[in-house]
């Protein structure tokens, strides 16, 4: 009952129609992709070359694991939430039922919203930070212009286009037909691209940097370079601490989207265990393996080296496309064994596909949350009875993605990039509800929480203000003019999140449905 009103009244249904079927070990894979490891670990290695000359200093180890460290209080916020709250959509329940719906609509909408951007990014990164330089890098070292042409090809906008349209077709299809095949799919997914992870790792770690160096010198000797002549471009300090701050933005784009356990916590089978494996576990288990891998590029090639290479390469090898990382710094040492670079370089992509896997399914939890409470029009909260799958709005998070999968296409990632300040928004409430559900006496380790709460909230607001008012993240053009079209959608899903709830009680008030009891307790499981 809620308020003398039966419950099935006031929510759309007296069960969500979703299947627990989601086990500790899958929702600590399903972070993992969602943290993306793997995703921002290439995106990393030229990270510093998108700051101003070159971010002297920027050191990604050090900034890494700065950033670990916030994440860690994130993470036992998160751990509570999964724990105490154990619905779909956890984090938006306990938000709403804390701070009430008008701010949970407005956080849970934007941050939402971030996930269709990620989509198209993530799979703009497949190709031209993935696909694209592995095989251009391929067809170099081996000395095939065929497999150079190929590389080429896919970088079009066409090809990125087809080619996203058509796994988003087919994960969407997985999910809507099997959820547990979904999250099956998303830990596969995970386990593919460890294994091209940990070939490369072989190559860095079990080659002297003396050698792998003098492998690099020798390719480059070929395009009238030398591994001295870049690394001698640069001549910045080791670590800066000003640098480490202006390359987290650019670490957000992966490690603090530890929601997923809260996102899925209706599904899962083993709270207590899932709230462990879902949030502390991928965190800093991702964190220390994003810092330990770059640490491996910085050892085995340099760390001059590494700074100046994304500035310094050949012309003749970034007009194909076989720009450096630590994917492809792997393949010119194996060049050798042309089964080793395939399998590995094919391998490591299915990070990107986990991440848009986990993304889709994340996104659809929130739609669905935010209908379950009639937030969102009810029709979106609508599961299948032959497939226990919420087909509308998983159908609703895909089809959204593909205007933004063209922008990127024919522009870059950062047209868009700017809006992940909806995430950062939305973790620093997390933080601030943090403390208002401890001071309210409803929480264990009381102390403990606020802490954390007091932490979370102003680390993440501290990366709001720099995605929206700094012009490295995409909130201003090349030429210092506003970024209209990404602070347009910042300011829209800000204000359409303030008003959802407004809306939503004078509509279901006219039918004699008062949502506001909904927010007087738990939704149904």
């Amino acid at each position: 009952m809620a308020g003398g009103v039966p419950q099935s009244k006031v929510f759309v249904r007296e069960a969500t129609g979703l299947v627990k079927s989601v086990g500790p070990l899958t929702i600590f894979f399903s972070n993992m992709g969602e943290v993306g490891f793997g995703t921002n670990l290439l995106f990393l290695n030229a990270a510093d070359s998108y700051l101003p000359n070159g971010n002297p200093g920027g050191n990604v180890v050090f900034a890494v694991l700065l950033f670990t460290l916030f994440v860690a209080f994130e993470s036992f916020i998160y751990y509570r939430v999964v724990q105490d709250v154990g619905r779909t959509a956890g984090d938006y329940v306990w938000i709403s039922r804390t701070m009430g719906p008008v701010v949970g609509g407005l956080l849970v909408l934007g941050f939402t919203f971030t996930g269709i951007p990620f989509i198209a990014i993530t799979l703009n990164w497949l190709v031209t930070l993935s696909l694209s330089p592995s095989i251009a890098t391929i067809g170099a070292v081996t000395g095939s212009q065929s497999i150079v042409a190929l590389a080429s090809n896919l970088a079009s906008p066409t090809t990125i286009i087809t080619l996203s349209v058509l796994v988003l077709a087919i994960i969407t299809a997985v999910d809507v037909l099997s959820p547990k095949n979904g999250f099956r799919l998303l830990a596969a997914f995970v386990g593919v691209a460890l294994v091209g992870t940990a070939m490369m790792a072989a190559v860095l770690l079990g080659i002297t940097p003396a050698a792998l160096r003098s492998s690099v010198d020798s390719f480059l000797s070929a395009y009238n370079s030398s591994y001295t002549s870049i690394s001698s471009q640069y001549h910045g300090p080791y670590v800066s601490l000003p640098a480490l701050i202006l390359l987290l933005p650019f670490i957000s784009f992966s490690l603090p989207w530890i929601n997923n356990a809260a996102a899925f916590s209706g599904e899962i089978k083993n709270l207590r265990r899932s709230a462990w494996m879902g949030t502390f576990m991928p965190a800093l288990i991702s964190g220390l393996l994003l810092a330990g891998f770059s640490g491996a590029y910085y050892r085995g090639l340099g760390f001059n080296f590494s700074m100046a290479a994304p500035g310094s390469w050949p012309s003749t090898l970034n007009s194909i496309g076989a720009t450096p990382n630590m994917l492809t710094i792997a393949t010119i040492a194996m060049r050798g064994s042309p089964v080793y670079i395939w399998v590995m370089n094919l391998a490591f992509a299915f990070w990107y596909l986990a991440a848009v896997q986990q993304t889709i399914l994340s996104i659809s939890r929130y739609v669905f949350g935010l209908s379950f409470d009639r937030v969102l029009p009810t029709r979106l909260a609508d599961v299948s009875e032959r497939f226990h799958s919420p087909v509308i709005s998983l159908l609703m998070a895909a089809l959204g993605s593909i205007p933004f999968i063209v922008v990127v296409a024919y522009t870059n990632f950062a047209s868009v990039f700017s809006t992940t300040a909806l995430g950062m928004l939305f973790f620093a409430f997390v933080g601030i509800n943090g403390v208002v559900y401890a001071l309210r006496g409803r929480v264990q380790m009381k102390g403990a929480t606020i802490v954390s709460g007091v932490v979370t909230a102003a680390f993440f607001l501290v990366l709001t203000y720099m995605f929206l008012f700094m012009p490295y993240y995409g909130s201003y053009l090349p030429n210092g003019s506003p970024n209209w079209l990404s602070l347009g959608l910042i300011i829209f899903f800000i204000v359409m999140g303030a008003l959802l709830y407004p809306i939503s009680k004078a509509y279901h008030a006219r039918r004699g449905i008062d949502v506001s009891l909904i927010f007087r307790e738990l939704p149904p499981e």
